[in-house]
């Protein structure tokens, strides 16, 4: 009994030994756990590094490198657009930069570290030396960085637009690398007389009204592109010009469906009538799926009010585009003149037939 009662104890132990190691485990598991989580941050931060570093290589491959090519090699720094220290003596470019990574997780770690980057452009992918410096230096340098002037940027854009339409025509200025800049937002591009032209937002400062915009024009025959400066709201050109041609064609699928009912209430009056049967028939005119007839009702006007007197019919309808896939939908008012056995017709207020 007395050993087996030994054997009882001793299994007893054994829990309580695994318990108390598991209890142990899982406390330093939390005790480290930030520690973990800001290591691997710094793995992630020292990645980034990496890659900034061969992206300036790759940049500078062409014997250049120009500002905004840097801009877009310092995807893992502080992710301000223009804000890297830059700094060039004869042909050798110094590039300063923040970088700061959050790891995820239940306990988020982070890290943070100040580079520089140091290398000569050359005709083959050259070599790029890194160096750690004291978070100090960022620090200090952040407090007092600006934005690149946007006349600078712009002379880069249009060094960068001029391979490209060099490399792939007006199709390659269109995908150009250099949209993909940050602190540069097209607003616009249209072709026109041969030329692709961009309006585009360029960031002189934090805010959103930093900004000043520029108009870049490029043609493939021969190779040329320009830019000029143009007052805020000319970035909204090209923007206010497509709305306008979208509005003048929503006009145009109204006007058509409206002129259609038009026609159908002059046969009607034709004998100086027009009774609430051949009023219904006028508007029973179907919408069309890109000309074929549908197989359910889908009339083109819909009566809103209908007034009557001794020499008028007035009647006001929504009235819908002729073709179903077009979802444009609009408010007319049809006149119809008894006596003249005529039908006049004008767009009203949406609010006579939504409100």
């Amino acid at each position: 009994m007395a050993r087996r009662g030994g054997c009882v104890l001793n299994g007893c132990l054994a829990v309580l030994m695994t318990a108390l190691v598991l209890v142990l485990f899982g406390m330093w598991r939390l005790s480290t756990a930030s520690g973990r989580a800001d290591g691997r941050a710094r793995e992630r931060m020292k990645e980034s590094v990496e890659q900034t570093r061969d992206l300036l290589s790759q940049a500078a491959s062409d014997g250049s490198l120009l500002g905004t090519e840097i801009d877009r090699s310092m995807r893992g720094g502080s992710g301000k657009a223009n804000t890297a220290e830059v700094q060039r003596h004869g042909r050798r470019v110094t590039v300063t930069e923040s970088f700061a990574i959050v790891a995820g997780g239940w306990y988020g770690g982070s890290a943070s570290g100040c580079y520089r980057f140091e290398l000569v452009p050359a005709s083959s992918p050259p070599p790029v030396s890194v160096h750690e410096l004291s978070d100090a230096l960022c620090r200090d340098r952040s407090a007092t960085t600006r934005y690149r002037d946007p006349a600078a940027v712009a002379a880069d854009v249009v060094v960068e637009l001029r391979a490209a339409v060099t490399r792939g025509g007006l199709t390659g200025v269109q995908n150009a690398s250099v949209w993909q800049t940050g602190g540069i937002v097209r607003t616009g591009q249209e072709t026109k007389h041969g030329q692709l032209i961009t309006l585009a937002l360029l960031s002189r400062g934090l805010v959103p009204a930093d900004r000043d915009c520029y108009e870049f024009r490029a043609g493939a025959k021969p190779v040329t592109v320009t830019t000029r400066k143009l007052s805020l709201d000319g970035c909204d050109r090209i923007q206010r010009e497509q709305q306008a041609r979208a509005a003048a064609a929503l006009r145009a699928e109204l006007d058509a469906g409206s002129r259609q009912i038009e026609h159908r209430l002059e046969r009607a009056v034709a004998d100086g009538t027009l009774t609430d049967a051949e009023l219904k028939r006028a508007l029973a005119l179907q919408q069309t799926d890109e000309g074929r007839a549908l197989s359910f009702d889908a009339p083109v006007a819909v009566s809103v009010r209908v007034r009557r007197s001794p020499s008028e019919v007035d009647v006001v309808a929504k009235v819908n585009a002729l073709d179903i896939n077009h979802t444009s939908t609009g408010c007319y008012e049809f006149r119809a003149h008894l006596a003249k056995q005529s039908v006049t017709r004008r767009p009203v207020a949406e609010t006579d037939c939504f409100g």
